[in-house]
């Protein structure tokens, strides 16, 4: 069995794995919110991968590293130590500082950056959604924005200035790659092509023939793997998905998704792009049952002091009152 733990509203992402729609056959998959996790006594016997890790607060991430070693002390299998999973601007720096991506990412809350490339873009932290500005071409740019930005009211915490590293693959094109690893398992999953340097969704219809040969082979042949391997090392994530382009005459990392969402079939418009995802999904079912255990039964888990503090205040909150 596998259980998947996510933030309560971020289930939709492993829905294909629990509904049966993914399409290869998979281990038992189950699901868990965070809360859920932090308020249980007995566990059922599974490996657990602990995700979302970037929209938890510092304080949900004390408490998720003290019930991650809650579940290995109940000698079960656990995936991602929040403890040693690093937010994304930690992660950034730590890319830079070894040597492995060119650029770097400040916190705009940190007195005025400046960075030392331009152009930058503001983002949030703990987020996936669109950046928060276009491109900003230079020092004065980048300090009107922020400024502009207090003005509506909104607080500098949480947002990063990032600097850009991206080059189009066509004059009207821009890709990225998503590779993940699960376990010690990694594979290059797909690609996205987008009309724009922000790659998220994609574009429909703007990919080619050439664009779905390429994809195939870096699913099938791996190229991008011996440079992604250090950096989940290094970010110390044992179950996640690297976003990734080729850009300055190399792979750079982007950001590490702790919790991508798994989809299952659907139509594609290049046959050879429907042959790729159909290799992913392979790769990610084997993948899976290679870190598959226990046979769900139940095994008991010892909270630590800061958990249970937190379980009575948050039942408390939830109590009616008595005189």
């Amino acid at each position: 069995m596998i259980v998947f733990v996510t933030t309560r509203h971020h289930a939709y992402t492993v829905r294909n794995l629990l509904d049966g729609s993914f399409g290869p056959p998979l281990p038992v998959v189950r699901h868990m919110a965070w809360d859920a996790l932090l308020r249980a006594d007995h566990l059922p016997q599974a490996t657990y991968i602990l995700t979302d890790l970037e929209r938890l607060t510092p304080h949900e991430r004390r408490m998720a590293a003290d019930t991650y070693r809650a579940i290995r002390a109940a000698g079960l299998r656990c995936l991602n130590d929040p403890a040693r999973i690093p937010t994304r601007h930690a992660l950034l720096a730590r890319l830079h500082a070894a040597g492995l991506n060119p650029f770097r990412a400040w916190r705009a809350e940190e007195g005025a950056p400046r960075p030392n490339r331009f152009p930058v873009f503001l983002r949030f932290e703990d987020g996936h959604e669109p950046p928060l500005s276009d491109l900003l071409p230079d020092q004065a740019a980048l300090e009107a924005a922020l400024t502009a930005f207090q003005a509506r009211g909104l607080p500098l915490a949480g947002v990063l200035v990032v600097e850009f590293c991206a080059e189009p693959v066509t004059p009207a094109a821009w890709r990225r790659y998503g590779t993940f690893r699960i376990g010690e398992a990694m594979h290059t999953d797909h690609s996205v092509i987008q009309d724009g340097w922000w790659v998220k969704a994609g574009t429909l219809g703007l990919s080619t023939e050439a664009m779905a040969e390429e994809e195939y082979r870096a699913a099938r042949d791996g190229p991008y793997l011996p440079a992604l391997r250090p950096v989940f090392e290094l970010a110390g994530v044992e179950y996640g998905r690297a976003d990734h382009a080729t850009a300055e005459g190399r792979e750079v990392v982007f950001e590490i998704n702790t919790n991508p969402t798994l989809s299952g079939p659907h139509p594609q418009r290049l046959p050879r792009r429907a042959e790729t995802l159909e290799l992913s999904r392979w790769n990610l079912a084997r993948a899976l049952a290679a870190i598959d255990s226990g046979d769900g039964l139940p095994v008991s888990i010892e909270a630590a002091p800061a958990v249970r503090q937190w379980r009575e205040h948050s039942f408390a909150a939830f109590m009616p009152w008595r005189p």
